[in-house]
């Protein structure tokens, strides 16, 4: 039987994540900081998928939590691990509270790191392994209203391409990847300070393009492919500016 690690699995694109490698035969480890939402997911796929689903609650933020994790998923095959876990905000760099800069950079940029050191190690010595680290559109540009989790994002799409890079040259048989989605219809607004009717995507189907995909970067759909081809040909004095004006139209008004 497989298994798989997903962070931030029990809610959003980490549950379609769950749902969807549940329905192709993976035992299930979930963790995140909410036990309600890890326990309905719980049981919820068990019973409707024939998986096992450990739950584990707690803050991946910390690194005392991911040393925990990494001593409870010891005993078990995992070997695909899914760097879901994180969280954005939308305010200009000199408002945005510095306590939650920090815990955005230690979640979306530490505990990922963290968690595929670990990982990658493990599954070179073994001989076979998947990462996938959720990354986003957001990772190919500066994001001015926004600038943190822009370079949070740029950070986990750079270090997913190098460390393909090698595990391809140095023939370690672990396949590593990152999913760059758009906006997703799930919770991220919540905490984004940003407004719903903006995340209309299925997070079913990013989680299943790269699923079902061979390329170290997925951006899933067409609208989000042409808007990746954009950012790559034209300069960046202009990409920060439209994203700085996506991001002015996204925040949520008080």
């Amino acid at each position: 039987m497989s298994c798989a690690l997903v962070t931030g699995g029990a809610i959003g694109l980490g549950r379609a994540f769950s749902e969807l490698l549940a329905d192709r035969g993976y035992d299930l480890f979930l963790t995140s900081r909410n036990l309600e939402h890890l326990a309905s997911a719980q049981k919820e796929i068990q019973a409707k998928y024939r998986v096992k689903v450990h739950i584990f609650v707690g803050d991946l933020s910390k690194v005392e939590f991911r040393d925990k994790l990494i001593s409870f998923v010891e005993p078990y095959d995992i070997d695909l691990l899914i760097n879901n876990a994180g969280f954005g905000h939308n305010d200009l760099f000199e408002d945005a509270p510095l306590d939650k800069e920090y815990q955005m950079i230690d979640l979306n940029i530490k505990a990922l790191h963290h968690l595929m050191k670990h990982f990658y190690g493990m599954f070179k010595t073994k001989g076979q392994g998947r990462i996938i680290n959720v990354s986003s559109l957001a990772g190919f540009v500066p994001g001015a209203y926004a600038s943190t989790y822009y370079a949070s994002k740029a950070y986990v799409t750079s270090i997913t391409r190098a460390l393909a890079y090698e595990a391809k040259v140095t023939k370690s048989n672990v396949k590593i990847q990152a999913l760059c989605p758009g906006p997703l219809k799930t919770q991220f607004f919540e905490t984004a300070g940003t407004q719903v009717k903006f995340y209309k995507r299925d997070p079913k189907f990013a989680a299943r393009a790269i699923l079902d995909s061979k390329r170290v970067v997925v951006v899933p759909s067409l609208k989000e492919k042409l808007a990746h081809g954009m950012l790559k040909v034209l300069p960046t004095n202009l990409t920060v500016r439209f994203a700085g004006f996506g991001q002015r139209r996204k925040k949520k008004s008080v």
